[in-house]
């Protein structure tokens, strides 16, 4: 049992300082990161304890054992509501105090209380790692949308440990001997459990990293296609999804629009409000246009003033309704700024792909040169390309 411990302890130190250097290091949720060092440098001294215990017997320290195990599962759930931006009630940490100074006071009676001594140890225990298993559920699942099969998967670790300090407590109920739930007399059961307990740290650690890097991915993910101004798709976005769309229409012949925006006189208002506002107009336009397209549409910030609308399965008819629509709400918003409400207006360049259209630069030439001859027509108003550029 001592073997098992020392591992245990040295395993748990390796944990922390991975979780240290990737915190410092790396930054990755530097604060998340260091509580999850914190709380597997807890599970080490813990688990040194255990081992010291076993080795001088004079010593007993079951006091600071318990109340570092429920440290260290409490660390991990404070780590998963700062990643969750969620907060757990503080009387929670008041209550499982009291529970140690309860388990404290029941085992200076003797062995006689042991089973209430293990109940109230495991209530305690399992606290933590019931609230911190429903956290990453509910997470994964309105998050990530993440499948069943995999909120399972990652939450399983925990499972598995609360198991194992039910079964311990199952045993102590059927007539297991006082001295066998003394972890240092290493029972049978306590040797298995901690095996057990070397693997499910693994898997545990796994899921941890799994949802830090995870997270940290989408992140990158999401800065890599959302204009951070506005929060609509970058150019990049739509170059993609315009080649889909174009390579789909070959296949299948289904036609699609393109609708290129461009606010009249945007350079004006940097002008004379200042570029905060213009930043602050092009959110407020870009807020409208969220109100225009469809769920099947594509809407992204092409550049400066600039704005690019991809409508599938579209006619002419369809997405010039489409566009004098937004032509319309753009100029009957009011754009709420620091300077006051401001009005604008949006010249719009239409363009269906054509059979001949043999690229998608092609079609979106044909909806630029709409747009040029809306603003040379005097702004305000939508054109319909022609058939070639």
């Amino acid at each position: 049992m001592n073997i098992a411990m020392a591992s245990l302890s040295a395993q748990l130190v390796l944990y922390a300082i991975a979780w240290l250097l990737m915190g410092l290091t790396f930054q990755l949720r530097r604060k998340v990161a260091i509580l999850w060092s914190a709380a597997w440098f807890s599970c080490a001294v813990c688990a040194l304890l255990v081992f010291v215990s076993g080795t001088f017997t004079a010593f007993n320290l079951d006091l600071a054992v318990n109340t570092l195990a429920v440290c260290s599962f409490l660390l991990i759930q404070q780590g998963l509501d700062d990643f969750t931006r969620q907060q757990s009630p503080r009387w929670v940490y008041a209550v499982l105090l009291t529970g140690l100074l309860l388990i404290e006071a029941i085992r200076q009676t003797g062995p006689a209380l042991i089973l209430w001594q293990v109940t109230l140890f495991t209530l305690v225990v399992c606290w933590p790692l019931a609230a911190t298993l429903m956290r990453m559920a509910v997470w994964l699942r309105q998050e990530r949308k993440a499948s069943l099969g995999m909120v399972a998967l990652i939450v399983s670790p925990l499972v598995v440990t609360m198991a194992l300090f039910l079964a311990r407590l199952l045993l102590v109920a059927l007539g297991t001997t006082p001295d066998s739930v003394q972890f240092s007399q290493g029972s049978d059961f306590d040797v298995i459990a901690t095996m057990l307990f070397l693997l499910m740290l693994g898997a545990f650690n796994f899921s941890l990293a799994t949802i830090i890097l995870g997270g940290t991915i989408e992140r990158l993910r999401t800065m890599s296609e959302t204009d951070q101004l506005t929060g609509l798709f970058n150019r990049r976005v739509m170059m993609r999804r315009l080649e889909e769309e174009h390579a789909r229409f070959l296949r299948s012949g289904h036609r699609y629009g393109v609708i290129s925006l461009d606010l009249d006189h945007f350079k004006q208002v940097n002008d004379v409000y200042g570029h905060g506002v213009g930043d602050q107009v092009l959110r407020a336009v870009s807020d409208v246009l969220k109100t225009c397209q469809r769920s099947t549409d594509t809407l992204a910030r092409m550049g400066g003033e600039e704005f690019m609308l991809l409508v599938p399965l579209t006619e002419e008819a369809g997405a010039m309704i489409q566009a004098q629509r937004i032509c319309k709400a753009i100029g009957e918003a009011e754009l709420r700024t620091d300077a006051g409400s401001l009005r604008s207006t949006t010249s719009i360049g239409v363009a269906i792909v054509l059979a001949t259209d043999t690229s998608v630069k092609t079609v979106i030439t044909r909806s630029d040169a709409a747009l040029y001859r809306a603003k040379e027509a005097g702004r305000n108003r939508v054109e319909l390309a022609h058939s070639a550029p």
